[in-house]
């Protein structure tokens, strides 16, 4: 049974720009007839060809300057991507020049998205050449441009590099009905149902034949489980799936040894595998976000992997699941495989509290990335929130047993886990209790600041032992436009803060321990913002002296 829901809005339609329609027309030749090109402009261009020419852009070698070119687009395509050929047919109109470099360079011209109009995706498809395409669909101008698309596109089946779709559950029949023939260039799918929360409907996708295939991700989709589309593969994605037991899951991850990343989200599954006979060897997983609907079945995976010992691990905290126990069996033996006073040079532990997740992490110089435990999505806790208490315990006492004289420990603090009365009175000084089992903390990050932060807690609950080593402090996620309503409550913050670092100074050192307090702003501030900044600034360097506070604008 396959169950719906509105999950996720789908993505406006951007409104395109007229010129966009404008360009697509025919000039007699195939070509799109972009502004600036040298059909029907000639009196302009032949004003500016010697100003043109004279640009130091024009000197450049061709294969130089479309690398700039792409990287202009590659930085563009990321923040918008539904407006990609506004920006090409934008660029080939500056001058007669680059608008013959674009239009015959196949790499700028092998996205192919479906709300582009019919005209622009027929040109990029001849434009691209024999260059390997990557097709993304984030809806459809209406559903009756869904054949038309499809059957556009799959003639190129043999190019697609990639394949993206997000679309709402009545356009996924049709969808997946255009992918029953083998793609053998296909490097990455993503398919993704909009409103199923849940699905055990199996599509034979390609025919089971994707043989270049490394990047999986299926949201509210089931595909053949035995199929060859999900063996060999580095990234597996999985959302809204019920699987009919825990074995299927673990041949999933049997039949790809050299997977990376694996991600199995809000997901479920029938039976437990008991008395598993698998033993499942992934040596480069780095990550592992697992969630199955209760402890057992995640229990029942781990217990089955053998993994890298650079490998984190991501889970949610359930409500009534024994939150104690299944962490210090499961989860304490994962991250004993970390090995963390052999393997690294610790440099650096980190916490992170915040209303969806509890994290803690090692930071060490020769990885780039933490390695991260996260327990995540807290509001599926139990009545009084003890759920919450006995995991934050497990993570105190384990960045305890980590913990050496150089390390530093870097806290994060966010919103409080729990809204209910029942936590933010009895619950919070057991809460304060814990964090100050905590070793020496001497970097603190703010990102809530106000009565819903968890650093609000500590102060009303005088806890200035949590405080006591802190050298760097700041308050991130700032909205310049609040900062005026905010700035008492920060002055408040950096006084005891400041207060509670003097408290353990010997005698005779003079020299206070806070040397740094930042202030991050979302978003750059606009011109009548910028006086509240300097203000902040002086006031609290009122407080912690000259040259300490720094500003961080978000641009």
């Amino acid at each position: 049974m396959t169950t719906h829901t509105n999950r996720v809005n789908p993505p406006e339609e951007d409104s395109r720009p007229s010129i966009t329609n404008q360009v697509a027309k025919s000039d007699g030749r195939g070509n799109i007839r972009e502004p600036g090109s040298p059909v029907g402009i000639q009196s302009d261009v032949g004003l500016r060809p010697k100003h043109n020419a004279s640009l130091p852009v024009h000197s450049l070698p061709a294969e130089l300057f479309l690398q700039v070119v792409h990287y202009a687009l590659g930085r563009f395509l990321e923040d918008h991507p539904r407006r990609y050929y506004s920006y090409v047919i934008g660029l080939s109109g500056v001058c007669s020049h680059w608008y013959n470099l674009i239009r015959d360079s196949p790499p700028l011209w092998t996205q192919i998205y479906s709300l582009d109009s019919p005209n622009i995706v027929e040109v990029a498809l001849r434009r691209s050449s024999s260059h390997l395409l990557d097709i993304i669909i984030y809806g459809f101008r209406d559903q009756e441009h869904i054949p038309e698309f499809l059957n556009t596109i799959s003639p190129h089946r043999n190019r697609w590099r990639s394949f993206h779709a997000f679309t709402p559950f009545s356009w996924m029949s049709l969808l997946t009905a255009a992918l029953d023939e083998p793609a053998l260039k296909l490097e990455k799918l993503s398919l993704a149902d909009q409103e199923t929360t849940s699905s055990n409907h199996e599509v034979d996708l390609f025919g089971g034949t994707t043989p270049k295939l490394k990047d999986l991700t299926l949201d509210g989709i089931s595909t053949r489980w035995d199929s060859d589309i999900v063996r060999g593969l580095k990234s597996i994605d999985l959302s809204c799936i019920h699987f009919p037991s825990t074995k299927i899951v673990l041949d999933i991850l049997a039949h790809s040894p050299q997977l990376q990343r694996v991600i199995i989200w809000r997901c479920t599954t029938g039976s437990i595998l008991t008395d598993s006979p698998y033993s499942i060897q992934l040596s480069r997983l780095s990550f592992l976000q697992i969630d199955l609907g209760g402890f057992e079945a995640i229990g029942n995976i781990l217990a089955s992997l053998k993994v890298s010992e650079r490998s984190s691990l991501s889970i949610p905290l359930y409500r009534d699941e024994g939150v104690d126990g299944f962490l210090r069996s499961r989860v304490a033996g994962w991250t004993s495989n970390w090995n963390v006073t052999r393997t690294f040079q610790l440099s650096g532990l980190q916490l992170d509290i915040d209303h969806e997740h509890l994290r803690m992490g090692i930071l060490t110089p020769s990885h780039p990335d933490p390695l991260t435990f996260t327990l995540e999505e807290f509001r599926n806790r139990g009545d009084e929130g003890t759920e919450f208490l006995e995991a934050f315990s497990f993570v105190v006492d384990t960045l305890g047993s980590w913990y050496r004289e150089s390390a530093t420990i870097h806290l994060g603090l966010g919103y409080v886990p729990f809204t209910d009365p029942f936590f933010e009175v009895s619950e919070q000084p057991l809460f304060v209790n814990e964090l100050s089992r905590l070793p020496s903390i001497t970097s603190l990050e703010i990102s809530t600041v106000g009565k819903h932060g968890l650093a609000d807690i500590l102060i009303r609950e005088g806890a200035s032992s949590v405080f006591r080593n802190v050298c760097a402090l700041s308050f991130s996620e700032l909205d310049p436009s609040e900062l005026s309503e905010d700035l008492e409550w920060i002055s408040h913050a950096v006084r005891f803060i400041k207060a509670a670092t003097e408290s353990s100074l010997d005698e005779g050192d003079r020299k206070p321990k806070l040397q740094k307090v930042g202030l991050r702003f979302l978003c750059p501030a606009h011109s009548n913002e910028a006086e509240d900044m300097e203000v902040a600034v002086g006031e609290l360097e009122g407080i912690v002296g000259p040259g300490i506070v720094c500003v961080d604008h978000g641009d």
